[in-house]
């Protein structure tokens, strides 16, 4: 049976750090948003690196300022690219400056639009051209005037 939210509520850390990466990946979203930054510290890189898309949009932005640099590095591109513009602000110059150029690469133009200037200035030279090669939406075409 699924862990309900109440549940995950009363978990101690250890509990949390026990259910390992399948148990984890078998959380929703609500029971992801009821961990305690304290469940977040103790989280293995291998248990960050297993979070959904979905599971991300619990995480509240104090538990994202949490994530050590090894687990924001093991989130997969999907999950890094699913992070609200508020919970991206959310992290540190650390943080940011720690993420791969693939992932930086991931984000989308609002997300980076986001970033502060503190943020933006703690991407390092390997992340920059990331940045200008972004994937983006075609625009449309242009009609030529009649």
């Amino acid at each position: 049976a699924a862990i309900g939210t109440a549940q995950v509520a009363t978990m101690t850390t250890e509990d949390v750090v026990a259910l390992g990466t399948a148990g984890l990946k078998a959380m929703g979203s609500a029971q992801i948003h009821a961990l305690t930054t304290g469940d977040i510290v103790a989280l293995s890189s291998a248990q960050a690196g297993v979070l959904s898309s979905a599971q991300a949009a619990g995480l509240t932005t104090a538990q994202l300022a949490n994530f050590s640099t090894d687990d924001l590095r093991a989130l997969g591109s999907a999950t890094l690219r699913s992070l609200s513009s508020s919970q991206l602000a959310a992290l540190d110059s650390d943080q940011i400056g720690a993420l791969t150029s693939a992932q930086v690469q991931q984000l989308t133009t609002a997300q980076i639009a986001s970033m502060g200037s503190d943020t933006l200035n703690a991407l390092t030279s390997s992340q920059i051209p990331s940045l200008t090669s972004a994937r983006s939406p075609p625009s449309a075409p242009r009609r030529s005037p009649r």
